[in-house]
């Protein structure tokens, strides 16, 4: 896959894919930088922060199996209709997504 410079570019590809992970399943946002060969797990923050509303952005997950900060609630809704699997936590959100099972990968 290309790396793409413009910033504009860059937020379609990110936008692509994760339009492509299924549901159920999860992304961390440095791994969906690193589909594009870089570290990145800001900019892909930004553009989720911006136009994650085009997409499953409950999708895209902090490190560690964390949701979207703020978005706890609502996105704790998509993934238990989604059947994704959650373990308890000790953390505000009381809960984090089991990446060993959850996580993807585009192919």
């Amino acid at each position: 896959m290309a790396v793409f410079e413009r910033s504009g570019e860059y937020s379609e590809q990110v936008l692509e894919i994760v339009a492509q992970i299924p549901a159920g399943r999860v992304m961390t946002y440095g791994d969906v930088a690193w589909v594009f060969g870089r570290p990145g797990a800001r900019a892909v923050g930004m553009v989720m922060r911006y136009r994650g509303s085009e997409v499953a952005w409950w999708r895209v997950i902090r490190a560690g199996g964390h949701p979207p900060t703020g978005h706890a609630d609502v996105a704790r809704t998509h993934y238990e209709a989604e059947g994704t699997p959650l373990l308890p936590a000790d953390t505000p959100e009381g809960y984090r997504i089991d990446l060993r099972q959850a996580a993807w990968s585009p192919e």
